[in-house]
């Protein structure tokens, strides 16, 4: 029997590369569904810079760190947006933060007390 030559090998190699490179780019990247909110950058980032300093003197969320201080202090800050866009996909340790703009449009149409 004979020997499979090296060209073959590599129009292999090649024909591969391509068809996985097609399934990738019809696949695309990943799609994050949550509730998206109009977001304000200077009327919506001192609310929650205000908040957000407000929940970080909490007894509640001193002592805790990483994402799980993260989530302490947003839902301190409002319980209804956190439920609403992270209660059934928490946000993760490395994860980079898609939602938070939303989240601060959120601070918005919600009533919160002591803004």
């Amino acid at each position: 029997m004979a020997k499979p030559s090296r060209n073959s090998w590599v129009i292999w190699l090649a024909l591969f590369i391509m068809i996985l490179d097609a399934v990738l780019v019809f696949a695309g990247p990943p799609q994050y569904n949550y509730k998206h909110y109009t977001y304000r950058k200077k009327r919506d980032d001192k609310k929650y810079r205000n908040a957000r300093q407000r929940c970080d003197m909490t007894s509640e969320c001193q002592g805790i760190y990483g994402v799980e201080h993260t989530k302490c202090v947003r839902m301190c800050i409002s319980e209804i947006c956190y439920n609403e866009l992270y209660g059934d996909d928490p946000l993760e340790e490395g994860e980079v933060d898609v939602r938070l703009n939303s989240f601060k449009g959120c601070l918005s149409q919600v009533a919160v007390a002591d803004f």
